[in-house]
């Protein structure tokens, strides 16, 4: 199996990779602070929150004409601000900004497709309203005040608390200026006498309705307001429908104006504002009464690394997305506020990173809650402050980096020099054939690597002299065990040529049986050297595996007919490269090894498999298990586990030996395990595939 080459330098620099955990922990640790500033925060906000709500707690001079009584019979019509004054012309241009926060008249009833929806507004000394009517069929009124010849028509009240509200009606005859007539009732034939010249009002028809426009001056709008649009049908004098903000119908009571609090706003400003912080106060249906402050804020950002300001670029202006109506809050913090809890969120916004914390506090009056105080903040202060964090480790990192990375370089390759250098002594103080034909040179440095290089050629010079030792051993014991065996040889045939007692005879054999177990001792221990010779030598070729195996599973059972043996092989062909005379070898060690363990009664499984990637011979064969010792070290030379019987044949544990030097051979392993229910062991063998 191949495996790369990673030199000294290389390791001793993937050993500094651990000062990778200096950035990460820095990292977490910026990551640990944003969190805590992010809690501080939000804390902060709702703080905030808590002590405007304190100031403007039991303040009924403020909030009670803001607070939602019991009665929801009539709809409260808020004011919104307008930054500009409207033209009373007709049309829609200087609405568009606000045409978003228009809302629908809730009461009444009328024909399929009748709807309106309506705006009101204050700039300066007077009170804008849009009512936008959707009528499949708009009827004008005829010339005549005949009031059974009434057309559509939109009625307005207007009052205070303390008095009826006035009424007035817009019945045109035509598209354009329309006269505004007060009224004494409210039924839909009141008669048109009066015309009131301070409101006026202008009445457009559009693609499936009609649109109303009307001016009022503040002194005569009061402090209620009651929209009623009312749809008649021609020679009819019943409505044949009527939408109005007031359920009772035109007799009840308006609701109230709801205008911004400039008082509330006053004690906004008195309580200071922070930069980066708006601050809003909402009455019981979310709608605001007073504000001020800005998210916008103005962090210097400093300069950075450019690399780290390609990664973290500053935030952006365009931060957030706005309500949709700033005049009109929801959200669940303002819901659980407006409940008498305390609440805060966090939102996010266009800008990856960037949040905003809205936190809401109730404001008591008594103990119902009157409305509540709305504070945010983005976090891109926090935000700053870790893009600063990140580079300043970014930097402090590199530059770390860099002088670590240079000195580990320069020592990495000092050290990497001193062991090729002793690598280069090693390898040229032994020849190809083994022998010691140079020597080490002694370090002098007084350090680890100079301690082994010392070592090193203490013992080189001490297997030099072994290495001769055993040169001269090796020429003597071969001389020395040829004389012996072949004077015995000759004495033993000098004997049998003889008259002899049978019981001569039988010591003679027993001789000459020794003299046999001596060869064969001698044939073995050379037989894994000369294999190891022939594999340096041999030609790979292709062939079906399955087939050499079959064909070695049926000389078994012609050899050994009493043996039970079991074969199984997938149906197509197992085309592998290797040396088909080397794999037979291998199965005649494998199946031979089985059969000394097997007991008369058991039997041998053979099985060639598909693997990943190869294919698996599996020999498995019935009798006692591995030792739990022996698994591992069973394929090595000279180990063996069968017991020693006088007169059996000689056994140096080679056998498995010679099968793991063929599998490696052909790029495979071998493995032993026991079976899993206890009763024998199976070898495995994977050899990988053509």
């Amino acid at each position: 199996m191949f495996r790369p080459r990673i030199s000294l330098r290389a390791k001793v620099l993937l050993a500094s990779s651990v000062l990778l955990v200096i950035p990460y922990v820095g990292y977490r640790y910026v990551q640990e602070t944003e969190n805590f500033l992010r809690d501080g925060l939000e804390t902060s906000v709702l703080n905030a929150a808590q002590a405007l709500a304190g100031a403007l707690h039991e303040r009924v001079d403020l909030l009670a004409g803001y607070a939602a009584g019991s009665d929801e019979d009539a709809r409260d019509i808020f004011v919104h601000p307008l930054a500009h004054a409207m033209q009373m012309d007709g049309y829609l241009s200087d609405w568009r900004e606000y045409r978003d926060r228009l809302e629908p008249i809730p009461y009444g009833q009328g024909a399929a497709g009748f709807s309106a929806r309506y705006l009101v507004g204050t700039h300066g000394d007077y009170l804008y309203a849009l009512i936008e009517v959707t009528d499949p069929r708009v009827d004008y009124r005829r010339p005549a005040f005949t009031s059974a010849r009434l057309g559509d028509q939109l009625a307005i009240r207007l009052g205070s608390p303390e008095g009826a509200p006035r009424q007035y009606r817009i019945a045109p005859i035509s598209a354009g200026w329309a006269s505004v007539y007060a009224v004494i009732s409210g039924r839909v034939d009141a008669p048109l006498r009066r015309r009131e010249p301070r409101i006026w009002a202008q009445w457009q028809p559009v693609p499936g309705g009609y649109i109303v426009e009307m001016r009022i001056p503040l002194t005569l709008a009061g402090r209620r307001m009651g929209i009623d649009v009312i749809d008649i049908d021609p020679g009819n004098s019943v409505a044949a429908g009527r939408l109005s903000t007031v359920r009772g119908g035109t007799e009840s009571p308006p609701g109230k104006l709801v205008f911004s609090s400039p008082e509330i706003d006053g004690i906004i400003q008195n309580l200071g504002r922070t930069p980066g912080r708006r601050v809003r106060v909402v009455d019981t249906r979310g709608r605001v009464l007073a504000g001020g402050g800005d998210l916008a804020t103005d962090t210097p950002v400093k300069p950075v690394n450019p690399i780290i300001a390609l990664l973290l670029p500053p935030p952006s202006a365009e931060l957030f997305e706005e309500h949709a109506n700033p005049n009109l809050l929801s959200g669940p913090e303002i819901n659980a506020a407006l409940r008498g809890e305390q609440n805060s969120r966090w939102q996010s916004t266009a800008n990856p990173g960037i949040y905003v914390v809205s936190a809401a506090y109730p404001i008591w009056i008594g103990q119902n809650v009157a409305g509540a105080v709305v504070v945010e903040e983005t976090s891109a202060s926090i935000q700053t402050v870790r893009r600063q964090a990140l580079a300043d480790l970014f930097n402090i990192t590199l530059m770390v980096f860099t002088g670590a990375g240079l000195l580990l370089f320069v020592f990495a390759n000092r050290i990497s020099f001193r062991l090729r250098r002793l690598r280069d002594d090693a390898e040229g103080a032994i020849d190809e054939h083994g022998r010691v034909a140079g020597r080490i040179h002694s370090s002098t440095a007084q350090d680890e690597i100079g301690d082994l290089g010392r070592s090193f050629a203490t013992l080189m010079a001490r297997l030099q002299q072994y290495n001769h030792y055993l040169e001269q051993l090796a020429r003597r014991l071969s001389h020395e065990l040829r004389t012996p065996l072949a004077v015995i040889r000759s004495s033993l045939d000098t004997l049998s040529m003889g008259q002899q007692d049978p019981a001569d005879t039988r010591y003679v054999e027993r001789a000459r049986e020794g003299l046999e177990r001596l060869e064969t001792i001698i044939v073995r221990m050379s037989e894994a050297t000369r294999l190891e010779e022939a594999l340096q030598s041999a030609e790979r070729v292709e062939f079906d595996l399955a087939e050499v195996v079959a064909a070695s599973v049926e000389s078994y059972r012609q050899a050994w007919p009493a043996l039970n043996l079991d074969h199984a092989a997938p149906a197509g062909p197992c085309r592998m490269n290797g040396v088909p005379d080397l794999i037979v070898q291998m199965m005649d060690k494998l199946v031979g090894n089985a059969r000394d363990f097997t007991p008369p009664e058991g039997r041998i499984r053979v099985r060639l498999e598909s693997a990943q990637g190869g294919y698996m011979l599996r020999v498995a064969n019935d009798g006692p298990p591995l030792p739990g010792h022996m698994s591992e070290r069973l394929f090595d030379s000279m180990v063996s586990i069968r017991e020693r019987k006088s007169g059996a044949e000689p056994h140096l544990g080679l056998g498995l030996y010679i099968v793991r030097l063929i599998a490696e051979f052909h790029g495979g392993k071998v493995a032993a395990q026991n079976v899993a229910d206890g009763t024998g062991v199976e070898f495995r063998v994977v050899i990988p595939r053509a």
